[in-house]
């Protein structure tokens, strides 16, 4: 059985072994960047190098989709002073500013931009933001994602990312968490307008993207205890997990949320998701949730990662690892698709990526 097939037999139900998918691009990145890849990588893609370290790639064929408004729109981007840039969004509804300060190499392998000033300060702004997701969609352009899924070969079964949630969005992207919460609460129509454009907008491109001979998406959702405890989770997302899953479900593909974070009030509410996965739960000591905790929550579902990020930096016993990393399997095997809650980080170890290709090598072997 080749990776690919592996990769879809699981969310098939079909699978009787484990699947190793750490998700590496951030660490690859920034060790390219430094010049720090270690020798035997430095002459291979990125495509290579999870070849050589027997593991397979998650994201490599998310492609497919090109995004787009149906209302006129105009962007640019133009300085503020040395250390800051603001992105303007004209549109025929009004102005949306979004200030960035510029942390030169923050992100190891680039700048890193970081939101100072959100776009969507006041109720009149939501509402421009409401205008601009009623005419947000995407086209299905079939021959980018086989030419991407061509390169993946039979590392992978291919995964395309579909929209967050429009409330995390609006935290992350728009609004920030505080203003996010007084929007709602003194706001309550004009936020509930902007959901609904939201949830419509996912709604379409979901669609679209069934046009693409795609088995399996991901939504960015990003939820956590934080960001949407239970009551939000209950009226916003959930009945939006619930509608994307059923059209998953009756096209034969599979969907799959973007947890991360500490999520132990909000975990018991995944068994009325209709989410047939759920990625980057991250159990203690990183986050809130223990592994049986989420082996409960997660009955009849895929998961996929597991394995906090900081057991792969230097100071955590190898050892410890490895033994968190068989109970891992022992517990979730064979709905689990192992991987790295969610990604190693740069100063993370490469090497422990390979103990574990071979822990599982012995126990079970590897896919072709």
């Amino acid at each position: 059985m080749t990776r690919k097939q592996l990769n879809l037999a699981i969310f098939e139900g079909k699978a009787e072994s484990i699947f190793w998918q750490p998700r590496l691009e951030t660490w690859i990145l920034f060790h390219r960047a430094k010049g720090t890849l270690p020798d035997r990588f430095r002459d291979l893609t990125d495509l290579e190098i999870y070849d050589r370290l027997k593991c397979s790639v998650r994201y490599a064929a998310s492609s497919g989709l090109h995004y787009y408004y149906t209302t006129t729109v105009e962007t640019f981007e133009r300085p503020v002073d040395r250390n800051h840039t603001e992105f303007i969004t004209k549109t025929e509804k009004g102005i949306l500013k979004t200030v960035y300060q510029i942390v030169p190499g923050g992100m190891g392998y680039s700048d890193n931009n970081r939101i100072v000033e959100f776009p969507v300060k006041t109720v009149e702004d939501l509402k421009i933001l409401t205008h601009l997701e009623n005419h947000f969609n995407a086209v299905a352009i079939p021959e980018l994602f086989e030419e991407a899924a061509n390169r993946v070969g039979q590392r992978a079964e291919p995964t395309v990312f579909l929209p967050s949630t429009g409330f995390t969005d609006l935290i992350k992207r728009h609004a920030g968490l505080l203003n996010t919460y007084y929007l709602l609460n003194d706001y309550p129509s004009e936020f509930n307008k902007y959901m609904e454009a939201c949830d419509e907008r996912d709604m379409r491109i979901a669609r679209e993207a069934l046009k693409l001979p795609c088995r399996i998406f991901n939504l960015g959702d990003h939820v956590t205890n934080e960001f949407t405890p239970p009551p939000i989770l209950k009226k916003y997302v959930i009945p939006r997990w619930k509608k994307i899953s059923q059209l998953m479900t009756e096209n034969n593909r599979f969907v799959h949320s973007h947890w991360d974070g500490n999520s132990r009030l909000i975990l018991p509410y995944l068994k009325e998701s209709g989410l047939h996965a759920v990625e980057a739960l991250t159990p203690a000591p990183m986050c809130d949730m223990t592994l049986e905790e989420i082996n409960q929550a997660t009955q009849g579902m895929v998961v996929l990662d597991l394995i906090p990020a900081i057991f792969f930096l230097p100071s955590f016993p190898l050892k410890e690892l490895l033994s968190f990393t068989e109970r891992t399997i022992e517990m979730f095997m064979p709905r689990l698709i192992l991987g790295v809650s969610d990604e190693i980080s740069p100063p993370g170890e490469i090497e422990r990526i390979e103990a574990i290709s071979e822990l599982i090598d012995k126990k079970f072997g590897l896919p072709g």
